[in-house]
């Protein structure tokens, strides 16, 4: 029961922080998080360090503990790692998708749809997480997928933030996961390649936009040298 506890408190307080719930430069106190989490002092205590390990948390002697700042040079880093896996995955898909499996994405498309109109941050953001994955599961790579899950903290962190800049909308990006799934019915390899590219890197695009509605939230925010 308490490896479950310290599980749950952990899960959740990580979701907090992942979805900017618990907002990056946040201070923070053990108590007010038992009381949040509905969960006892040793699983939150675990939980915190286990953050901190990762990075998520900060604990400042004589000052207190704090949720860490979402570092840009983190998110441009798994940008880059991402960009150039899923280009080739996406390659993958068109020589191994079936049918059913082409019926399955085109769903997806319609149910985010749903959300898109209903502008539900959560369960927009899922289905996208779910869209991506399903190459990585089409293609046989879901270790890799499981990999990259490692490296795509910070990058989370930065999406679930551009999905509050209403200036950015989220139109394009359910147009280009259409074009996606358009150029691999049509088993169009480089296109594809190029299109599932060009939808990853707007991360670079929107980076200027979400920093001016947000700078109190990053470090590392000088992208003079990124391209």
């Amino acid at each position: 029961m308490i490896e479950n506890n310290q599980t749950r408190a952990y899960q959740q307080l990580k979701t907090l922080v992942l979805k900017n719930q618990l907002k990056p430069g946040q201070k923070v106190s053990k108590k007010e998080l038992v009381q949040k989490l509905g969960i006892g002092d040793t699983p939150v205590r675990e939980a915190i360090l286990r953050l901190q390990k990762e990075g998520l948390v900060q604990v400042i002697p004589q000052s207190g503990t704090y949720i860490s700042k979402i570092d840009l040079q983190e998110v441009y880093e798994a940008r880059f790692v991402r960009e150039n896996i899923e280009k080739l995955v996406a390659q993958e898909v068109c020589d191994r998708i079936t049918p059913q499996q082409i019926i399955e994405l085109e769903n997806m498309l319609k149910i985010q749809h749903i959300y898109f109109e209903a502008k539900d941050h959560d369960h927009y953001f899922q289905l996208d997480e779910e869209f991506h994955q399903a190459f990585y599961v089409i293609a046989n790579k879901e270790h890799v997928w499981k990999w990259l899950q490692l490296l795509n903290t910070a990058l989370n962190r930065f999406r679930y933030l551009r999905l509050e800049v209403e200036e950015l909308g989220w139109d394009n990006i359910l147009a280009e996961h259409q074009q996606i799934v358009a150029l691999i019915k049509l088993k169009d390899r480089a296109q594809l390649a190029e299109a599932v590219a060009h939808h990853i890197h707007k991360v670079n695009e929107d980076a200027e936009v979400v920093l001016k509605a947000f700078p109190e939230f990053f470090v590392g925010i000088d992208t003079t040298s990124e391209n």
